[in-house]
């Protein structure tokens, strides 16, 4: 497979801007010259891009998820071109964090405007990733710092752990197990439980603690961490999360600890053998700090 960048530029013209005439437009080419690009593009990677609804061209689903990869090699491309301005006009180098959505609002959110926040001199790029995603990316150096749930890529990390609860069963105050001691996979048989993702390290270790059960939840979802807390403070159902989560969600929950107990622990990582930053180790220690607090209250 060998694709063009004047396909892919295309490509994304299209996606922009919703249709033909618009992207040839922004191209400066005609819209036959667009069309064929697409379509050149379309058998390079044997997939269907686009289909004609009406007069429009609508994005297939392969395309979505294509265009999110095309979105990362052209943000790739601004961050070298940023950096080269930051080189040729003797500015520090641009620092690049990743971090996982519960770990944003409000740790990190209030770690940079702390730390950083009267340093212009110190340009940041902020990704909301997943911890696969960001382990990849601070293994390839593209990261200064990646704030992660736990692995077991952990070990041969440089890692340092910012914070460690157990998972606790998140529901509204009058369902009938918000007075329960702890909740076991066996109360939640007759639930619809909402479960974090299957790339969440939480997943793995609850689809272990239902497996020992002879039959499974009524009804499930599965979602993020924090969209399990805003549809249990709905009633929508019971989730199963951790205390970070709750707190970065906000929500108007009851918190029952869950048994089998599940540690759910997150990291700040750095690329091994990466140079020592001072303010990314004030930050880290920030939001330490912020995150200890959970554990006294």
């Amino acid at each position: 497979m060998r694709l063009k960048p004047r396909q892919v530029e295309a490509f994304r013209a299209v996606m922009m801007a919703g249709g033909i005439t618009t992207a040839a437009e922004a191209m400066n080419v005609t819209q036959p010259a667009v069309s064929r690009l697409i379509r050149d593009l379309e058998e390079v990677v044997q997939m269907t891009l686009f289909e004609r609804v009406g007069a429009k061209l609508v994005p297939t689903a392969e395309a979505k998820q294509f265009y999110r990869e095309v979105e990362r090699l052209y943000l790739g491309l601004d961050q070298i071109a940023q950096a080269a301005d930051d080189i040729r006009l003797h500015k520090n180098t641009v620092l690049r964090i990743g971090s996982v959505t519960s770990l944003v609002r409000p740790y990190l959110h209030k770690a940079i405007i702390d730390v950083i926040g009267n340093r212009p001199d110190i340009p940041l790029v902020i990704d909301v990733e997943n911890s696969r995603y960001i382990w990849d990316m601070v293994d390839q150096n593209r990261y200064d710092i990646g704030l992660v749930f736990s692995s077991p890529r952990m070990a041969d990390k440089n890692a340092v752990l910012l914070h460690s609860s157990n998972a606790v069963v998140a529901m509204t105050s009058d369902h009938r197990l918000a007075s329960s001691p702890v909740v076991t996979p066996a109360d939640l048989l007759g639930e619809r439980v909402l479960f974090p993702g299957r790339n969440s390290p939480l997943r793995l270790a609850l689809d272990r603690a239902f497996s020992i059960e002879d039959r499974q939840p009524i009804s499930t979802m599965e979602t993020s961490m924090l969209n399990c807390c805003y549809f249990a403070a709905s009633g929508m159902g019971v989730g199963i999360v951790d205390q970070i989560s709750l707190r970065a969600a906000d929500a108007h929950v009851v918190a029952i600890p869950f048994e089998p107990r599940i540690e759910v622990s997150y990291y700040a990582i750095r690329p091994v053998g990466g140079q020592k930053i001072a303010v990314l180790d004030e930050l880290i220690a920030r939001m330490q700090a912020m995150m200890s607090m959970i554990a006294n209250e």
